[in-house]
């Protein structure tokens, strides 16, 4: 008998990674940035204290990229305290999906305050770029061939662009007990049986097929 799935809903933080930075558009003030591959990235869930491996589904249901091209803004390093801190924002439905890689374009402020900020971008002093986001559902493989579980996002939303002196995990500085804006994120887990019984099931039909 093919044991269910099981479902638990936890809150998460939000989250950050790294973006590379692609074509810089001096007379418009734009960069383009790969925000996503896909590339796994250890977490540490602060809640319980264990790490997993995170994967983010790169594909148009996959990711909410509707803040993104609403123009979410461009940030100083995840800092949205005053709106100074706003040094430019996401071109308008710029957000996309090409193959492998999730894309968008950024716009620099003309504030004078914000000009050395964009010098330092074309010289590649500033080469760091952070991308904010939330989880909404994941989908956990508790393997027994995997050290720790792999979730994988498959319902995510992106919602500003940082520069930032050094990349890091926004979750990983939160602890227990501090006060810290959550959301509400899905964990679906196969567990090994289940795995087991698929095969199993996959096995029986392809030999009834055969027949």
């Amino acid at each position: 008998m093919n044991k269910p799935a099981a479902v638990k809903t936890i809150d998460l933080p939000p989250l950050a990674f790294r973006a590379e930075i692609g074509t810089f558009d001096r007379e418009n003030r734009t960069v383009e940035l790969i925000f996503s591959t896909g590339a796994a990235v250890e977490r540490y869930d602060w809640m319980s204290g264990k790490k997993y491996l995170e994967k983010l589904a790169i594909t148009a249901d996959a990711i909410r990229l509707e803040r993104l091209n609403a123009g979410a803004p461009l940030l100083d390093s995840h800092s949205s305290w005053s709106i100074a801190d706003q040094i430019g924002g996401v071109v308008p439905n710029s957000a996309r999906v090409e193959g492998k890689r999730a894309l968008v374009v950024v716009r620099f402020s003309r504030r004078e305050e914000v000009l050395p900020i964009l010098q330092d971008v074309e010289d590649g002093i500033l080469r760091s770029v952070s991308v904010g986001y939330r989880v909404h559902k994941f989908e956990e493989d508790a393997s027994a061939g995997n050290k720790i579980p792999v979730r994988t996002a498959i319902d995510w939303e992106p919602y500003e662009v940082s520069l930032v002196s050094m990349p890091a995990d926004v979750g990983a500085k939160v602890r227990a007990g501090d006060q810290v804006s959550t959301n509400q994120c899905v964990v679906i887990t196969r567990s090994v049986a289940q795995e087991d019984s698929d095969r199993v099931r996959r096995f029986r039909f392809a030999a009834a097929a055969a027949r």
